[in-house]
């Protein structure tokens, strides 16, 4: 539903290339889904490149034909650039205590792609929260 969270990529020491994400933000929904579908470098690359979103689908990309937020197709990420027409929602730089600090944006999740190549997440606002590995959590029903 309305759970935000902040999708990003580790692009050096606490730096994250991160973009916001409106809805359905949980490690159920949007987390099995950058596990299953946004497995690789280039495609986070391609994620990030589409700025925030509304909310993440298995697709990136739309089919020939309309798809906008009044009409977005089905299984279709829908980016706030793309298809709302909206400026300035750009990935932005973020360190690990700006992504921890989700309080500003509403976030409740942070996914980070890290250097080595899997998903790490968090849940904000929690001073003890620790990064977790987020494959494994779903696969063994322990997420937090």
């Amino acid at each position: 539903m309305g759970t935000r969270s902040y999708i990003a990529k580790q692009i050096g020491d606490d730096q994250y290339l991160t973009i916001f994400c409106q809805l359905n933000g949980s490690p159920e929904e949007t987390g099995a889904t950058l596990i299953k579908c946004y497995d690789t470098p280039e495609k986070i690359d391609a994620l990030l490149a589409l700025g925030d979103l509304y909310y993440l689908r298995e697709k990136l990309s739309p089919d020939s034909g309309r798809h906008d937020f009044n009409a977005p197709q089905p299984g279709v990420t829908v980016a706030y650039q793309r298809d709302g027409r909206y400026s300035d929602w750009a990935a932005t730089i973020k360190t690990f205590e700006d992504l921890g600090d989700g309080d500003q944006d509403g976030v409740e999740y942070v996914y980070i792609y890290d250097t080595n190549g899997q998903w790490l997440y968090m849940p904000t606002g929690d001073q003890e929260a620790v990064l977790r590995n987020l494959k494994d959590d779903l696969e063994n029903d322990t997420v937090q």
